[in-house]
């Protein structure tokens, strides 16, 4: 079986890879909608593209409504499903190769979306031929289900729910290996904060430094890596100095420009997945830090409220919610974006909390600790944890599976901060598709998958598909 299998997808090498590179050449983040295309022209393009390629392969396709897709094989009332999604977040800056050139250098594809999730979807399309090619006889349905709006909200799979059958059981290469067992639930929210109208940021007078713009970020699911703030002041000397006194004694990266009797300020971080801030270094943090240099500002008391409340942390220490647990460790708090709007400033964060906490617990917390300021906490978007037992079946026949393919025996299933779509079924977890100890690029600048890793994911949901739903 295994043979068969490995000669399979060894026949489609050059495919996989072909098809990988014209996916990510499709900007597929989510836009203004269309007629027919619920999240813009690029992710509509590219969810028709995937279905086409799977068409071709001679696989039962369906798309329904624009809204997310899928490929099926084998017969069954059970079904097997795997959760892919086809959007992305934004490229950012910064790259060293196009975001949307699907370029090869060094045996990596390079692109964004290659690892998240564009590359693991391919990978599980081709393992679906593999196993039609290798005459394996199922006992389910195995449905590839692609979404469309993973990164922005589920609203596509969540209308893809309402429209087909939900998996019995299902796994999303969609993180890393081995098998991820828990995920942490899933925060998104504003936190509001009101400007006094009296000295509305239009018409001020009396302030040195007078902030007329600021926005920084992304997507409240990436560690920002660039903030930008325009201020007014006839203290452009002192302005510049204090900036290079902050750069020489943080060593950040920082541009300060002079327009029209204004000076722009451009922080830069490095990004990273929203759910590790550890990794990157945030734009947006980094600039509310500089700008509490600054006496006699027009937005003191915001800047004031974010340093003592948020400042540099990503566990939550000082706005009151950093609870862990030993089966997901601790609360992730990520500032994604911030914006200033005529009379607030608008700051999403995105939060993943641990297994054993609810969302009640987390906003609770977080309120008693704002409530003597002028700041407003709205929610957004929220997202249950997920947590499958370590000695379930399924993880159990996907750690074989994995231990199998890889030879390694030590590893052992983990839990993390993302989300991914295997919290969408009554039961599934996430398999795959990056490596330990692999670089973990998802969300940041030169997102790349290695080619040989794209063969052996492939390799992996096969035998996983096998293992599952094999008679």
């Amino acid at each position: 079986m295994k043979d068969r299998i490995k000669n399979s997808v060894d026949s489609y090498q050059e495919e996989i890879v072909d098809t990988l590179k014209n996916l990510i050449k499709f900007k597929s983040v989510e836009s203004k909608a269309k007629e027919g295309m619920p999240f813009g022209e690029g992710i509509d393009l590219t969810l028709r593209k995937f279905l086409e390629t799977a068409e071709h392969l001679d696989l039962t396709t369906k798309n329904v409504d624009g809204y997310a897709g899928h490929v099926e094989i084998g017969s069954g009332q059970e079904i097997l499903g795997i959760l892919c999604h086809l959007d992305v977040v934004p490229e950012g800056s910064n790259w060293t190769y196009p975001p949307y050139g699907g370029e090869i250098h060094d045996g990596k594809i390079y692109g964004r979306g290659s690892i998240d999730d564009k590359g693991p979807a391919v990978a599980s399309l081709y393992a679906l031929k593999a196993i039609i090619d290798s005459d394996i006889k199922l006992n389910k349905r195995v449905r590839l289900i692609v979404g469309t709006d993973e990164e922005s909200g589920w609203e596509g799979l969540k209308y893809y729910f309402k429209q087909e059958e939900v998996p019995d059981i299902a796994f999303s290469p969609d993180a890393g290996y081995p098998v991820i067992h828990a995920e942490k639930g899933i925060l998104i929210f504003d936190l509001n904060f009101e400007l006094d109208i009296d000295e509305n940021i239009s018409n001020q007078s009396g302030y040195k430094y007078e902030v007329v713009s600021l926005k920084g970020g992304n997507a409240p699911n990436m560690v920002p890596d660039t903030c930008r703030t325009v201020i007014k002041t006839k203290h452009g000397k002192s302005l510049e100095n204090i900036v290079s006194k902050f750069i020489n004694k943080n060593n950040y990266e920082i541009e300060i420009n002079k327009i029209n009797k204004k000076y722009e300020i451009i922080t830069n971080g490095i990004s990273a997945h929203g759910s590790m801030p550890e990794d990157g270094k945030n734009a947006i943090s980094i600039m509310i830090k500089l700008l509490s240099e600054l006496d006699q500002l027009n937005i003191g008391d915001f800047v004031s409220f974010y340093n003592k409340k948020i400042g540099m942390e990503y566990y939550g220490e000082n706005i009151g919610c950093d609870f862990k647990d030993d089966v997901s460790g601790r609360l992730i708090f990520n500032v994604g974006q911030i914006e200033l709007l005529d009379k607030m400033i608008k700051t999403t964060v995105n939060i993943r909390y641990p297994v054993t906490n609810t969302k009640e617990e987390v906003i609770e917390k977080i309120k008693d600790s704002i409530n003597s300021y002028d700041v407003f906490l709205e929610l957004k978007n929220h997202q249950k944890p997920l947590h499958v037992p370590k000695d379930d079946p399924l993880v159990q026949n996907l750690m074989k599976v994995y231990r199998e393919i890889t030879d390694d025996q030590d590893s052992e299933p983990i839990a993390i901060g993302g989300g991914t779509y295997a919290r969408a079924v009554p039961k599934g977890v996430a398999f795959g598709a990056l490596f330990p100890g692999e670089e973990k690029l998802a969300h940041q600048k030169d997102e790349y998958i290695k080619i040989d890793d794209l063969y052996t994911n492939t390799l992996i949901i096969a035998h996983a598909v096998d293992a599952l739903a094999g008679q």
